[in-house]
């Protein structure tokens, strides 16, 4: 006899659409989470410090925001989970519905007007950040189930929004110095490279960036040290910790903990499959998965 209660849903349940070739610059992708109606979600999503921000509209039930080994918020409506130097778990149960949109590296700074550094670490709602029109575009997504017909939505929002100047011009020539060097690159020459002083890149990435290029540049390493252990398990840390240009091993698994909320250990060898060699590594999981990685 069929039961009808809700299944657990275990696979498929991201979905992801490219943004119109003019923000592919800036936008990675827009994101969906969707399911059947009979089919109940259990969701973790470990977000580790990448300095990107999410765009994310919420539909169905709420989820809960926590810091890796801290406190933790509730969210039933939408916001813009902006960059971080902090890593998050994101938890949500039951009826799921969440169109977003994720950034790429200081991709969020061209369709805002506010300097970006005051919502680090923050969560504001979608107009604080983006305009009453984005008001407007949450209702639109709301009344629209076609995936694709959502990315166009989406889409023609970001066009009309989109705005840079040449300060923006140097500074993403800047961050494209910081991470073709995976952050080792001295801060001092990549400011020269862009002629400009220390200091006043500093200032263009607290408006374009919402942190400073050294904080950038530590994201930078750590990142890349990730993707290495996560790839070749049998590294080493000592020569992981001297190719990111730490001091020594033991501020190297310091400065992971703080980002990852775990210790280099837990992530060994812990790549997807058919990885993008550009993959930012984060951990999606349903919470009836026994692959996860310790924390």
């Amino acid at each position: 006899m069929a039961s009808d209660a809700p299944r657990p849903h275990s696979e498929g349940v991201y979905q992801l659409r490219s943004p119109a070739p003019p923000l592919q610059r800036y936008i990675e992708h827009y994101w969906f989470v969707t399911h059947a109606p009979d089919e109940v979600v259990d969701l973790r999503v470990d977000v580790f410090v990448d300095a990107r921000a999410d765009l994310i509209f919420n539909f169905g039930a709420p989820y809960r925001r926590e810091l890796i080994g801290g406190a933790s918020t509730e969210h039933q409506q939408s916001n813009v989970d902006a960059q971080r130097m902090v890593p998050i778990r994101i938890v949500q149960r039951g009826a799921v519905r969440v169109s977003g949109v994720r950034f790429r590296l200081g991709g969020l700074g061209p369709f805002t007007t506010d300097p970006l550094d005051v919502w680090t670490d923050g969560t504001p709602a979608p107009r604080e950040i983006l305009g009453e029109g984005a008001v407007a575009l949450e209702q639109a997504l709301a009344a629209e189930p076609d995936l694709d017909a959502q990315a166009a939505l989406f889409d023609g929002f970001f066009t009309t929004r989109l705005t840079s100047d040449a300060s923006y011009t140097l500074v993403a020539r800047a961050l494209e110095a910081l991470v073709e060097s995976d952050g080792r690159a001295r801060v001092e020459d990549v400011a020269d490279a862009v002629r400009l002083s220390a200091r006043q890149l500093e200032r263009l990435f607290a408006r374009w960036v919402g942190l400073p290029p050294k904080t950038i540049a530590r994201v930078l390493r750590f990142q890349a040290t990730l993707r290495a252990l996560m790839r070749d398990p049998g590294c080493s840390l000592a020569e992981l910790a001297a190719r990111a240009g730490y001091f020594d091993q033991a501020h190297f698994i310091k400065d992971f903990k703080r980002m990852s909320g775990g210790v280099p250990r837990g992530y060994r060898g812990y790549f997807p499959p058919q990885g993008p060699s550009d993959f930012a590594p984060n951990v999606v999981v349903f919470l009836q998965d026994d692959d996860t990685p310790p924390i």
